[in-house]
């Protein structure tokens, strides 16, 4: 189970991230397929993944991918990044932080691929017991960096079924916030 598990329809009324100021996608309107920019997408992380470099990435989704399919690619690039071993949180800490500050992600991106990826995480914990952790880490990042409110904390929780994964992201989140 430690592939990619279930996915969230973008039009699923309980997936909703924040009301926040929005900044504005650059990105083109793709006429692509669902499957082919899931593909393209999957293909993209793993490049990067690879090669880290920012600059390339960026390339790569203002070519390819439709804004409307922003929030699936940073869920994507989560369950990708936290698979890998080690997990890449700094990695994808860094894009997600990249291209919010290049106007490409915007706040409503970012919160509703982590709200998309914290309904998956009771099933992803059971193969990465690490992952609720490193999820945290990543959204105490996006906060600091803005991309982010800690409202959206306590809507990710909500969508995790098990005390003992809410726990981990709290905490992670707090520790990288200095919240005391």
């Amino acid at each position: 189970m430690a592939g990619r598990v279930g996915t969230t329809s973008e039009s699923d009324p309980a997936v909703t991230a924040p009301p926040q100021s929005e900044k504005f996608s650059t990105s083109p309107t793709s006429s692509m397929k669902p499957e082919e920019l899931k593909r393209k997408t999957l293909s993209l992380l793993e490049e990067y993944f690879d090669i880290r470099l920012v600059d390339e990435a960026l390339q790569c989704v203002e070519e390819i991918i439709s804004p409307a399919y922003h929030s699936e690619i940073v869920k994507e690039a989560i369950n990708l990044g936290l698979e890998k071993n080690p997990p890449l949180v700094e990695s994808v800490s860094k894009l997600f932080e990249y291209l919010f500050a290049k106007n490409v992600f915007t706040s409503r991106d970012l919160g509703t691929g982590c709200l998309l990826y914290g309904s998956m995480i009771d099933d992803i914990a059971i193969d990465l017991p690490k992952a609720p952790n490193n999820f945290g880490e990543m959204m105490g990042k996006l906060i600091l960096a803005g991309g982010i409110d800690f409202s959206l904390v306590k809507e990710v929780l909500k969508k995790v079924e098990d005390e003992m994964y809410r726990k981990p992201i709290f905490e992670a989140v707090v520790r990288v916030c200095g919240v005391n």
